[in-house]
């Protein structure tokens, strides 16, 4: 079942992509600013860059970079270095950065998917958990799972971790925490998760709590290694304003967002939307009204999880849901929400027991398919997408 979603999904991601690419071409201004050095498109073949192109967009340069040359520029320390780390050893292994972000992230998606499926069966259903690995697999931004985004990896090793604790194997869920950890920086959530299912665990053998201490180890490392490096262990967390994103207090982009709306549409009326960028179809206050509608996805995801997951997923979604919500910025308040919400899976479980109850998911899936082969065409040509 998990091979079938990974292939049939990225089947649409693909096709999409290729035939928007092949329509429209890339924006080449875009390109240019985005990816100066081609890491994105690096063979002399342009069948195998266009081949490609559907794993590599936006932020897929930065990894590539810091994979290439490490953490040269202030804004690189935003990206947390496990994942650059593996493409920079899977290169050597396979003669290309971009083919190895690509692979492992593919791997990633896959791993996530079945031990999401093995975790969701502890608490729900047979017909339950694959109506959420099938969500999962065909939400409308799930083509970041096999593009060179940190995505599929994170997804991987929180889902990993927790579903070890549920298990009782706490050096696993420890390690796997602090991998999760040194990958994005919202990783060390994971340990409140960890820690609540540790203490509401039935009595038995209390040895396993130590391991715990490895889900900041790896943020700490990471520190560490910037404060030896470059004398700022504090980078990845000053660089969110070189990306214009600040904190504007808890859930401060979502009543920015929320504030914007009725301006938004109204914009989107009269035709006044503030375009992106020349010959982008979707426009800033679009994406605005766009972001609060998975918002809601999101709230619902958590009435419907409340009850039929453990309590431990519901705080750990909520974490995530507060740090996403929290940094704006100035052009989109819940930039990039679309995209965060891959990794909250414990709304998707919620989903997923709703329509598994209910039967309905084909309907859906159908729709979020076509939204997925939507966006994956967006993201092909390099318009903004999430």
């Amino acid at each position: 079942m998990t091979v079938r979603a990974v292939l049939a999904s990225r089947l649409i991601v693909w096709a999409a992509g290729l035939l928007a690419l092949a329509a429209f071409g890339r924006k080449a201004s875009v390109f240019s600013s985005m990816d100066p050095g081609h890491l994105t498109a690096p063979f002399r073949s342009a069948a195998a860059n266009f081949a490609l192109a559907p794993a590599a967009r936006w932020d897929s340069a930065w990894y590539l970079q810091i994979a290439h040359s490490g953490y040269s520029t202030k804004p690189a320390s935003a990206f947390f270095p496990l994942y650059p780390l593996l493409i920079r050893l899977g290169s050597f292994a396979f003669g290309s950065a971009l083919l190895a972000g690509a692979l492992i992230s593919v791997a990633a998606m896959s791993a996530a998917l079945y031990l999401l499926y093995l975790l969701a069966r502890l608490d729900l259903s047979d017909a339950q958990a694959r109506s959420t690995v099938m969500l999962v697999a065909f939400f409308p931004t799930s083509f970041f799972l096999s593009a060179v985004y940190t995505e599929a990896l994170f997804l991987m090793l929180s889902v990993g971790a927790i579903y070890a604790a549920r298990l009782d194997r706490w050096a696993w869920a420890g390690v796997l925490g602090g991998l999760a950890a040194a990958t994005r920086s919202g990783g060390v959530l994971i340990l409140l998760a960890l820690a609540l299912l540790y203490l509401h665990r039935p009595r038995g053998d209390v040895r396993g709590w130590p391991w715990l201490a490895l889900v900041p180890a790896g943020l700490l490392a990471y520190m560490g290694y910037l404060a030896l490096a470059h004398h700022a262990p504090l980078a990845p967390f000053q660089a969110e304003a070189v990306w214009g994103r600040q904190f504007a207090g808890p859930l401060g982009g979502l009543i920015k967002a929320i504030e914007a709306a009725p301006l938004d549409i109204r914009l989107g009326v009269t035709g006044k939307s503030v375009v992106v960028g020349a010959a982008d179809p979707i426009s800033w206050t679009t994406h605005n009204l766009v972001d609060l509608v998975f918002v809601a996805f999101a709230v619902a995801g958590l009435v419907l999880a409340y009850r039929r997951v453990p309590p431990a997923y519901l705080i750990y979604a909520l974490a995530l849901l507060a740090q996403a919500l929290s940094y704006p910025t100035a052009r989109e308040p819940l930039v990039s929400f679309p995209r965060y919400l891959l990794a909250m899976f414990p709304l998707f479980m919620g989903w997923g027991a709703w329509l598994g109850e209910r039967c309905r998911l084909s309907r859906v899936i159908s729709a979020s398919g076509l939204l997925l082969a939507a966006f994956s065409g967006l993201w092909a040509v390099w318009a903004w997408v999430a």
